[in-house]
């Protein structure tokens, strides 16, 4: 739990809602996260995959934390010339994701099943992607406060950003889906939290 934005938190509150029954909701998430888009396109032809993994720690008061590790994928492919495409998409949990904490680096490993849109099939799709950060990181923070009849909140976000280069393989049925495409990546890091109190 981030004691510095919980404790700015409830100092504010304190000095700004008269002392009635209320109750209290608080949230908070941090964690890493990285992203790949691989693409290509011409006169015919469009392709594009894209992959989102996190591995985030979230925390709803009075309960315990939780740990959330998963991946998205999706692919999608079409002809204008033919008029044929294909849509494919994936959640899995079960996968091997590690990001280092300073944007540096990340990786993910696993078998996603995919649903196959236009065949109506499912589909296995082996994931073996790494992300290395390049240039410069971004970071930034933001801070929101609403106020209504019966209730006060307010949330904050402080999180930091980084370019990627992407390379590895998604593999289907043999064949890698991103051979010999273009492809962009990023990598962030978050810590949020909010509160909210309901006046009675």
């Amino acid at each position: 739990m981030p004691k510095t934005f919980v404790g700015a938190t409830l100092i504010l509150l304190s000095l700004s809602l008269p002392a009635v029954a209320a109750t209290n909701q608080k949230y908070q998430v941090k964690g890493q996260t990285a992203d790949a888009y691989f693409y290509q396109s011409d006169e015919c032809n469009y392709t594009s995959v894209g992959i989102f993994a996190s591995d985030n720690v979230s925390k709803s008061a009075p309960g315990a934390p939780t740990a959330q590790k998963g991946a998205y994928i999706y692919y999608s492919t079409y002809n204008w010339c033919t008029g044929e495409g294909s849509y494919g998409d994936g959640f899995a949990t079960d996968v091997n994701f590690t990001s280092d904490k300073s944007l540096k680096s990340a990786a993910l490993n696993g078998t996603f099943a995919v649903n196959d849109y236009s065949s109506g099939a499912t589909k296995n799709v082996d994931v073996a992607v790494r992300w290395t950060g390049m240039g410069d990181t971004y970071r930034g923070n933001s801070h929101s406060h609403y106020q209504g009849p019966a209730f006060t909140s307010n949330y904050r976000y402080v999180g930091a950003h980084s370019d990627a280069m992407v390379s590895g393989t998604i593999t289907s049925e043999g064949k890698n889906l991103v051979e010999n495409l273009s492809s962009s990546g990023s990598l962030s890091s978050s810590n949020s939290g909010s509160i909210e109190i309901i006046r009675k």
